[in-house]
């Protein structure tokens, strides 16, 4: 039941924020139809001059997702005008980025190899000794119906209800 309620809940909360994209898409296309005809009831009377239209943005209490922007939204990188970027930057950070890909990779492989290592390795002590089985430790194994035996016997063998303390 637990099951269902859980995925119930999952379901509501993805439908949920598929409506609001929705609306946020509507509402930015309303948006674009309400410049367009700005610009041209603006280009019918002043042709000359080309109409800059103010956008607003207001904040909207949004509870759904807390985090800034739309989880389905696919992020669109910045353009850059090449005649803005310098030769000389552009291959200097490439070469940063190129240093640093190299050196995490080999941080990983020196831990891959650690790691290999410690798995290769014997004890002295171990190498005789045979392994006890798990079951032998003394461990307390909860399961639905052990859970449920442990509550009928704390309401036949413990206190009464009405002398018990509430923590």
């Amino acid at each position: 039941m637990e099951l269902l309620l859980f995925a119930l809940a999952i379901l509501f909360a993805v439908f949920s924020a598929l409506m609001e994209r929705r609306k946020r898409r509507k509402q930015v296309e309303e948006a674009q139809q309400q410049r367009a005809e700005i610009e041209q009831q603006h280009a019918e009377v002043n042709p000359a001059t080309p109409v800059v239209a103010e956008e607003k943005k207001e904040e909207e209490p949004s509870f759904g997702w807390p985090f800034d922007g739309d989880p389905f939204e696919e992020s669109v990188p910045a353009e850059v005008d090449p005649a803005e970027v310098d030769p000389a930057e552009a291959e200097r950070e490439a070469l940063e980025a190129e240093r640093q890909a190299l050196e995490a990779e080999r941080r990983t492989v020196a831990a891959e190899q650690q790691a290999m290592a410690r798995l290769t390795e014997t004890k002295p002590q171990d190498a005789g000794e045979e392994r006890r089985p798990r079951r032998t430790q003394h461990r307390w194994f909860l399961t639905p119906q052990t859970a449920r035996d442990a509550i009928v016997y704390m309401e036949i063998l413990g206190k009464p209800k009405g002398e018990r303390e509430e923590w």
